[in-house]
């Protein structure tokens, strides 16, 4: 068991750093020609930074309440200012946004004296039932931007005699802790989810397709748009945040207007991506095969039961019993090694001197006894995808954040008093103990690496401590059933 958590962790990040979103060809090609579009139309949107934008204040702000969400909304640009899902008390809007000054909803022609008016200038901003109405108080340019207001999303339109095309900014990606999760840039373009790194992003990159919806993605949060869109523009911008020394890089998205759109901001919950289409937004990772049905059987089970606790109680029980034979086979052939442990060490004292003399009895004794070196390996082997498939479950679920267990407020968070990462370690002693390896040196680093993944996992989310606590203690009870009833009524 302790093999198989340390190369969970090490196959996420691995992947985390070697296995980023790839482009198609096609994408490639798609930039390369828009660039050269960029270039000549110049109509790409220019965030302006480094003007009068970081001078501007924002000047009135409106508050509204829309079922879960606080929104504020500025008079200077007609933007969102602030926008908070009061579920988890989260701030949509980004510390790099409002020191920069860039917020969502601001609108691009490519023009930077017509932009600089439709963002800086003042709007009206009134409420209509569940619409907002916010309009451009400017003689010269009729803009006016209606957000209507669903359930959890917000259907945007804007309306303008504005010839040139229209980009909206979306923002930048929600800040939280990523625990190896992608944060940046996402959209669906020609088919495929496209999740591109921070790193790749230098300066600006647009893209050409058939883009259904594109925006920015965090761990358990999401901000952007869904609709037949036609282009995207993602610029990677260098900004220092407060209290620390060097900078940040982070990347401001923008979609191409062409038709009411709807704009989600808020958290990643399936049941509200599945009913709008956008359940792509979940990152299922390299081994989508094994995390997509692992997820939802076990989101099933959380619809049916209301427990996240007793989804990965029942999913663990289940991948017991379907690998029962294989942990059987290999718990019989321990126990024929453990019988045979006064010989192997014969063996071992009379042929220290010739490795290879040594080797030789010891494979003779293997199949005298039938003991076969491979099936303690091979539960684990077979089991491995399936692991790392669960961890994957595991980070990605926002409903884990607000479901707790006793003294644990959430289990998408580290146990606060570290009681449950020590009850799993002294699970996996137990285990170590009930079948222990006849090599005495053998057990002392079981032992030992017990300790370890104690105190590694004692940070890591509580989902992740219950389902490896769970599956040792089921480990446990399976062993015993083996040793005491099965076994003893064959003889």
């Amino acid at each position: 068991m302790t093999l198989i958590a340390f190369l969970m962790l090490g196959y996420e990040i691995f992947s985390s750093y070697f296995f980023k979103a790839p482009q198609s060809a096609e994408e490639s090609r798609t930039q390369k020609v828009e660039k050269k579009e960029e270039r000549k139309e110049a109509k790409v949107p220019t965030l302006m930074l480094g003007t009068t934008r970081e001078k501007k204040g924002e000047g009135k702000v409106y508050s509204f309440e829309f079922g879960n969400f606080h929104v504020e909304i500025s008079s200077v640009g007609g933007r969102i200012v602030k926008f908070v899902d009061k579920t988890f008390g989260f701030d949509l809007i980004t510390e790099a946004e409002r020191k920069l000054k860039v917020f969502p909803l601001e609108v691009y022609t490519g023009d930077p004296d017509l932009d600089q008016e439709i963002n800086f200038g003042t709007y009206e901003v009134k409420r209509e039932g569940n619409r907002l109405i916010l309009t451009l108080k400017d003689d010269r340019i009729r803009l006016k931007k209606v957000l209507e207001f669903k359930d959890f999303l917000f259907k945007v339109s804007v309306e303008s005699d504005i010839e040139k095309g229209l980009y909206i900014l979306v923002g930048t990606h929600p800040f939280e802790r990523a625990f190896y999760t992608h944060e940046g840039p996402v959209m669906k373009i020609n088919g495929e989810v496209v999740r591109i790194d921070l790193d790749d992003v230098t300066g600006k990159h647009t893209y050409e397709g058939r883009i259904e919806f594109a925006g920015e993605e965090s761990r358990y949060f999401f901000k952007g748009f869904k609709g037949n869109i036609r282009s995207v523009v993602v610029d990677g911008v260098s900004y220092r945040p407060e209290g620390e020394e060097g900078e940040r890089k982070i990347t401001f998205t923008y979609v191409e207007y062409s038709e009411p759109l709807t704009l989600y901001m808020g958290a990643k919950y399936y049941s509200r991506l599945r009913e709008i289409g956008l359940q792509d937004l979940l990152d299922w990772g390299m081994l989508k095969i094994f995390v997509k049905p692992l997820f939802i059987f076990m989101y099933w089970v959380f619809e049916h039961t209301g427990s996240w606790i007793l989804s990965i109680v029942i999913l663990t029980l289940i991948l017991r019993i379907i690998f029962f034979p294989l942990n059987y086979k290999s718990t019989t052939s321990m126990m024929k090694l453990q019988e045979a442990a006064p010989r192997l060490e014969k063996i071992r004292k009379k042929y220290k001197d010739d490795p290879v003399k040594m080797q030789e009895e010891i494979m003779k004794l293997y199949s005298e006894i039938g003991f076969n070196p491979m099936s303690g390996c091979l539960p684990i082997l077979v089991q491995i995808p399936i692991f790392f498939a669960l961890y994957k479950v595991l980070i990605i679920t926002v409903d884990l954040k607000l479901s707790g267990m006793l003294w644990i407020p959430s289990l998408a968070d580290k146990d606060p008093f570290y009681i449950l990462p020590v009850v799993m370690g002294l699970t996996m002693i137990l285990q170590q103990k009930i079948t222990p390896s006849p090599d005495a040196k053998q057990n002392l680093i079981m032992y030992i690496s017990a300790v370890a993944f104690t105190f590694l996992l004692a940070n890591f989310p509580s989902g992740l401590v219950l389902y490896w606590t769970v599956n040792n203690v089921l480990n446990i009870g399976q062993n015993y059933l083996i040793k005491n009833v099965i076994l003893k009524k064959k003889q």
